[in-house]
């Protein structure tokens, strides 16, 4: 697959210190692409296995991919951009280069895969300034999807998912999943952000 400036591949390990969702209700586990312009966008997916848990009930002899997982799939991703977009505005604010941010994000995915391209001495500051964005934001989501076809154990599924509208403390996204190629389920997403809540310290 030919490259763009827009392709920022990064693994289930970097996705995981990005998100605070684990196995078995971890829906994403790739980031394929990121870009700011024209709006913000993310593609990302998970690779759907026979041996997934929620194929146990739904449903036995004929596994169907529960709809509501495809749901949390795509309010996943949209959990993933706003989280790169505030890291990106955080660079700029502060007046670093937001390619430096992006880079050090790829050294974390090049330490996970145990590429020897990696820099120990980077990631430290990296997964130190990733904590402190994933300890100040939540999104609570509702969200408005149609499913178009069903979808089924062996296949990839991809998520695209843009910034349509942000007002700040509410913003709203354009999502669709899609299974080679062919759409599965599209509609819109609607975040309320605010801080991260802090539980309380016991005695």
């Amino acid at each position: 697959m030919r490259r763009t400036d827009e392709d920022f591949p990064l693994g289930s390990g970097v996705v995981e210190v990005l998100l605070p969702h684990r196995r078995p209700f971890l829906m994403v586990d790739r980031v394929e692409r990121f870009s700011m312009e024209p709006r913000p966008m993310i593609e990302a997916g998970r690779y759907i296995s026979m041996n997934e848990i929620y194929f146990q009930g739904h449903f036995p002899e004929m596994p169907i991919w529960p709809g509501a997982l495809t749901m949390e799939g795509l309010a996943q991703s949209a959990a993933l951009l706003l989280t790169l977009l505030t890291l990106h505005r955080g660079a700029e604010a502060r007046g670093d280069d937001p390619a430096n941010l992006m880079e050090g994000l790829r050294n974390l995915d090049r330490g996970y895969r145990l590429h020897p391209g990696f820099r120990p001495e980077g990631a430290t500051a990296m997964m130190a300034r990733l904590a402190a964005s994933r300890d100040t934001l939540a999104m609570g989501a509702a969200v408005d999807m149609k499913f178009l076809r069903p979808v089924f154990p062996g296949c990839r599924m991809d998520y695209s998912v843009e910034l349509t509208d942000d007002l700040g403390s509410l913003v709203r996204f354009a999502a669709e999943a899609t299974v080679d190629g062919e759409p599965v389920a599209r509609g819109k997403i609607t975040g309320a952000v605010a801080a991260t809540p802090v539980p309380p310290r016991r005695p």
